[in-house]
């Protein structure tokens, strides 16, 4: 048995592997995970009332043709507005000290013809479901959400400097499993927003 020539056929087939994964690698880093022409945080403003912190955002959303043929074909989207909450403490740095995912489910009913929103979050709160007679409307209300729950007041010591961060992205896990792949790959999917920042 030839140990050197076994040693060098296993040396060139794990060279192999490696030239195959940085050749994934240098692929999947030409794929933009942004896609600025599809959506942008415009606005983010927070207020304390009612003994919670509430936030109203704006964006502008732009849906691609795949995604308005997935409603169309019964496939329901679902857009997510991440918020992060912190709290500057000078020298001691930053305290997170709330963060929330709402989520806004749309989807269309060949039947009515209507375009159906519904809004949940993490910590179990909703929004009365809404339906819209057209695409664009509905895209609107996820696009302006207004009074979003985000923290119980308690949770925001005062006086302080509070900074907030949100995006908008499309959430890709929610797809049906035959488009994820597609919808990994192609930019006309990779609808997620830069995070947008501001100070209260």
């Amino acid at each position: 048995m030839n140990i050197f020539g076994a040693a060098s056929r296993f040396t060139l087939k794990r060279a192999g592997w490696v030239w195959v994964l940085v050749s994934l690698v240098l692929f999947l880093s030409l794929i933009p995970t942004t896609q600025a022409e599809g959506v942008n945080v415009t606005r983010a403003v927070t207020e304390l009332r009612d003994g919670a912190l509430w936030l109203d955002a704006d964006a502008r959303l732009d849906l691609f043709k795949d995604q308005e043929d997935a409603l169309q074909s019964g496939v329901a989207l679902v857009f997510a507005w991440d918020v992060v909450i912190e709290q500057d403490r000078g020298w001691w740095g930053t305290r997170e000290i709330a963060t929330e995912a709402w989520r806004a489910r749309i989807e269309y009913h060949a039947l009515s013809q209507l375009y159906r929103v519904e809004w949940s979050n993490s910590s179990s709160k909703s929004l009365e479901p809404e339906s819209y007679t057209s695409l664009a409307t509905a895209v609107d209300d996820i696009s302006h959400p207004r009074n979003l729950w985000l923290a119980p007041a308690a949770a925001l010591p005062m006086p302080g400097a509070y900074r907030g961060r949100v995006r908008l992205r499309l959430v890709h896990d929610s797809l049906p499993l035959p488009i994820r792949p597609r919808a990994f790959f192609a930019s006309s999917w990779q609808l997620t927003s830069e995070w947008y920042l501001w100070a209260f």
